[in-house]
């Protein structure tokens, strides 16, 4: 049944539709003039009661700004029409019609938007966003429902919001306190195939094809162009998909709570606004305390979005950035708070490991990388490409349950399989894969950049060498708890490069690297070495390098920070590297080798006369360190 109303001028806030105290609000902008009218279909629940069309009396400038009274209804549910086209508000908080991953839909006609109250009821209980420094965050990239799917990770909830909540504890275990979460607003998952023509049984057995044309497949990470509403949680990843904003709410909440910032990835279509994309973020800000973002499309906004006051504080990451907008952001007094995303460091770091020539020197730059103006994100593996595992067990891209033929994916992964393609048992070989995953946890972390880790990289999650499992919404994709045993010795690794990186305000430091002696003290910030002390050898054909932090350029609560010094042979044969001279009372300790060594080696050159040096495997790296006293360390904090 038809309700009574009456039309009256809205305001331009707040965009979409909300329910206010005694009436309906919308604001809405047309993509196009209506040739013949535009305006709002009414429903409650799945029952029609109003049909309301907008006279141009009603328009603020470009904007429709509606107040409607008179129409009540349990569940306010709603659709826009532009003459003969429906479509769902792209402001809707809320949509109904995908609560079920993966159900096939014909059209968004069978979606609403659900008009939004305003949310008084949830208790934040005085949450703020973080603001974690880009140098003292540990940035972790998942994906909402492929963490806790797989049987093996054992919560109530698998695939939700709330399973996530449940992984708190191993989070903190492994010291990740960011995590990067792909697209949780409200996407179609559902890929249609529009070449796809249905087949009648009785003619299937004459077809000459092999493979009959995929009608659909899943759009597992949440990229697309189309079917994308921005501000809306995705439903199909909550406990209860029809609560799904109080669900991720309690998340975010449980995170900072916990000491973990909540970011989330966003893909921006083309004809997306400027204005929009603003809007967006600051919802996410506002309304679920969101701490960044990294922006992916195209004609992101780097300068406009970076100066914008609501998100001064909030971490923005692109693909690129300009140094410019930064420092214009910084001096008007607003956070470090753009950062570049690395893809250089990512290439360049698998063909040093790998052991290519011409590397030294771009390894040596990228592990010094960082700006005083924005944040710098290395990450060795993310969602394009192969998984850690992977890189040292594929030399070429598998991905033929993609059903693309294995065209799909780049074929420039610069990775090397050690010897096998593919899963083995031998035990030479996965040794030397073993000792590479090290190696590239080490660059990764202690790198003077923000890192950036994949989810199950820890514990030797492989996707069978597929480089590009965007439609595997299964075990390939999945991660698989189980290799928490059976990898155990890498995630130990792991956790003790965080915390040793924690531990370290040397590693962590915003400041730029000058590469000399700023404090007069006998040893440069960052210094490089190979056979000869203070000699580097940059040429093409060597594989190995040696860089010490001076741990004299920064404070801690005892005194002043290590010396650090990494010894990286990616030769295939053994290297020695010279031993710095320390200061009096100074004296080196093996932090990490990633293949076998003992600090007895250390300890025995130390003792030679002449020239002290230490032999690294092949294929390996040495992080030493070395420290003053404790005593004088205190003596000196008290001076």
């Amino acid at each position: 049944m038809k309700q009574k109303y009456r039309v009256e001028m809205g305001t331009p806030d707040p965009m979409g539709v909300s329910v206010m105290e005694n009436h309906i609000h919308v604001a809405i902008a047309f993509a196009r003039k209506p040739v013949k009218e535009c305006g709002i279909i009414l429903y409650d629940g799945n029952r029609l009661i109003a049909r309301i069309a907008f006279q141009e009396s009603l328009m603020t400038g470009l904007l429709y700004t509606v107040s409607i009274y008179g129409i009540s209804a349990k569940k306010l549910r709603y659709q826009f029409f532009l003459d003969d086209e429906i479509f769902v508000d792209p402001y809707a908080k809320r949509i109904i019609g995908r609560e079920k991953w993966g159900r096939y839909q014909e059209a968004d006609k069978a979606l609403w938007g659900e008009a939004a109250c305003p949310d008084e009821t949830f208790d934040w209980s005085g949450d703020t966003c973080l603001q974690i420094p880009y140098e003292d965050s540990i940035l972790y990239s998942l994906h909402v429902r492929g963490f806790t799917k797989h049987p093996s990770s054992g919560v109530q909830c698998r695939g939700t919001f709330e399973g996530l909540t449940e992984k708190i504890p191993y989070l903190k275990e492994l010291g990740i306190n960011a995590i990067l979460c792909m697209p949780f607003y409200e996407f179609d998952e559902v890929i249609r195939n529009p070449a796809y023509q249905e087949i009648p049984t009785k003619l299937q057995e004459y077809m000459t094809e092999s493979e009959p044309a995929w009608k659909y497949r899943i759009n597992y990470w949440g990229f697309g162009d189309k079917g994308n509403y921005y501000m809306a949680p995705k439903a199909a990843y909550a406990a209860v998909p029809a609560d799904a904003e109080r669900s991720l709410k309690n998340m975010v909440k449980a995170m900072h709570q916990n000491g973990i910032e909540v970011l989330q990835q966003i893909y921006f279509a083309p004809e997306v606004s400027l204005d929009y994309i603003r809007d967006v973020l600051r919802f996410w800000v506002m309304e679920y305390h969101l701490d960044g973002f990294q922006l992916l499309g195209t004609c992101i906004p780097e300068r406009f979005l970076a100066q914008d006051p609501i998100l001064g504080k909030t971490k923005l990451i692109f693909e690129k950035t300009d140094e410019a907008a930064g420092q214009s952001a910084s001096g008007r007094g607003y956070e470090k708070n753009m950062a570049r995303y690395s893809d250089g460091f990512r290439s360049d770091c698998r063909r040093f490991l790998k052991g290519d020539e011409n590397m030294i020197y771009s390894i040596s730059r990228y592990l010094m990388e960082s700006s005083t103006s924005v944040g710098v994100i290395h990450h060795i593996t993310d969602y394009r490409g192969f998984t850690l595992m992977d890189l040292f067990s594929y030399e070429r891209k598998h991905n033929e349950t993609n059903g693309e033929g294995n065209r799909d994916g780049s074929d420039y992964n610069f990775s090397w399989n050690c010897g096998q393609e593919g899963a083995t048992r031998k035990k030479t070989v996965l040794a030397l894969r073993l000792a590479e995953r090290k190696n590239a946890m080490i660059l990764l972390l202690l790198g003077k950049a923000t890192p950036l880790l994949l989810a199950g990289d820890e514990m030797g999650r492989t996707t069978g060498g597929n480089n590009n499992p965007y439609c595997q919404d299964n075990k390939i994709n999945w991660l698989n708890w189980n290799l928490l045993e059976s990898d155990k010795e890498f995630f130990g690794f792991v956790r003790q490069c965080i915390a040793f990186r924690k531990a370290h305000p040397v590693l962590r430091s915003s400041r730029e690297m000058k590469l000399i002696d700023t404090l007069s003290c006998g040893y440069p910030d960052v210094s490089f070495h190979s056979e000869q002390a203070w000699y580097t050898r940059f040429e093409s054909y060597n594989r190995h390098l040696g860089m010490l932090y001076c741990g004299l350029y920064e404070k801690t609560e005892s005194g002043t920070d290590d010396f650090i010094y990494l010894l990286m042979n990616m030769h295939w044969t053994d290297h020695a590297f010279a031993l710095v001279q320390l200061p009096d009372g100074y004296r080196w300790r093996v932090a990490f080798s990633t293949r076998d060594f003992e600090e007895k080696t250390v300890r025995a050159q130390e003792k030679q006369e002449g020239r002290a040096s230490v032999t690294v495997m092949p294929r390996s790296i040495v992080v030493l360190t070395a420290s003053k006293d404790k005593e004088e360390n205190r003596k000196e904090a008290k001076a």
